[in-house]
């Protein structure tokens, strides 16, 4: 079976510290926080797909993790005592959860913590499976005046005290009334959340970043929620790294994307965390210098960073086509219908499919 659709992933093979292990590329829009969980248990290696699989599909993705759910608290949901009682209501819980993550996963972050998030059925998931849920989106406690407003709010909180903020802003310019302090307050504290959300648009700030690499593990896998995309994330040699899973790494050598820049400006490393300039190094210093093997080596990781950006830039080329097609159908409803002519329906010079 070779099916990219969002049913079925591809699995590609990797070195993982030496180690043999297999994990699922991202189709679009694929169930990213399911394909993020399983990649931690698969380079766990508590998760294996079958070595002659090329693809998976994705409830035998939630068959997988079901069964060890079971298997990883099998001793402790046993008995009558209350503990187990609850531990078996949160397996229950996971396991309604699970079959959903086709969808997606609604999570709320605090802005306190890198690890703060409001409990709800879906975070169980990740407590049951022992796997760190982080996001970076925090507000500096050397800010005071915004920590105090911010600190303890969730997004979906700041976006209700933004939206009275702005409701009261309205409402002000229309009756051109004064403030109360009531209506003070309101402005004030909206005032420092539209600053905040406005300078942290990419969902992660400098402060959340530090934070990061501060609370997580040295090795430790975990998954990292950002701009409603749930990634696996690793920490080695003190530095943050995401899992490669789009699709477009299917035939590459790039495993890990270096995660050290809130501006997005990132470095694409091997499996053995080396870059494209690195690695070169390291291959040459394998073999006799000057020798066909290390020009080969060099010239292959070359022209896999060249295929990357040619695909990257594909991919934003075809995201561009698809945001005219829709601007197009929306300008081509907003127009009276005129009197078809008798000729063929003209079609989208970019996939010769779609006519307007």
């Amino acid at each position: 079976m070779e099916d990219d659709s969002t049913d079925n992933y591809r699995v590609k093979d990797i070195i993982f510290f030496g180690a043999e292990r297999r994990i699922l590329l991202q189709s679009k829009n694929g169930p990213c926080p399911l394909l993020a969980i399983c990649n931690v248990l698969l380079l766990r290696n508590v998760l294996k797909i079958n070595p002659d699989l090329r693809y998976v599909t994705f409830m035998e993705l939630v068959q997988m993790v079901s069964d060890w759910l079971f298997e990883a608290n099998s001793k402790d949901s046993g008995g009558d005592s209350s503990r187990a009682a609850n531990l078996r209501e949160s397996l229950n819980s996971c396991l309604e959860v699970l079959p959903k993550l086709n969808v997606g996963l609604d999570v709320n972050c605090r802005f306190g913590g890198v690890a703060d998030f409001e409990y709800t059925q879906e975070t169980t998931v990740f407590d049951m499976l022992d796997i760190a849920l982080f996001h970076g989106w925090i507000i500096a406690k050397e800010d005071t005046q915004s920590h105090e407003v911010l600190g303890n709010l969730s997004y979906n909180q700041v976006v209700e005290r933004l939206i009275a903020y702005e409701e009261l802003q309205q409402k002000l310019r229309d009756d051109g009334g004064e403030t109360s302090p009531g209506t003070g307050r309101i402005l004030e504290d909206g005032l420092l959340i539209k600053e905040f959300l406005d300078r942290t648009q990419t969902q992660i700030s400098q402060e959340g970043l530090v934070a990061l690499q501060q609370a997580v593990r040295e090795r430790q896998l975990a998954v990292f929620f950002r701009n409603s995309h749930f990634n696996t994330m690793l920490k080695f040699d003190g530095q943050l790294y995401l899992l490669c899973t789009d699709i477009a790494f299917s035939n590459s050598e790039v495993v890990w994307e270096r995660f050290d820049k809130v501006d997005g400006d990132t470095d694409y490393v091997d499996a053995e965390f080396r870059s494209g300039q690195q690695a070169a190094g390291a291959v040459g210093e394998a073999y006799v210098p000057g020798s066909m093997e290390d020009a080969d080596a060099q010239l292959a990781w070359q022209m896999m960073q060249e295929e990357l950006r040619a695909q990257q830039d594909e991919e934003a080329f075809v995201q561009a086509q698809e945001a005219a097609w829709q601007e197009a159908q929306a300008a081509a409803k907003a127009q009276p219908k005129a009197k078809p002519k008798a000729r063929g329906a003209m079609r989208c010079s970019a996939c010769h499919s779609k006519p307007f």
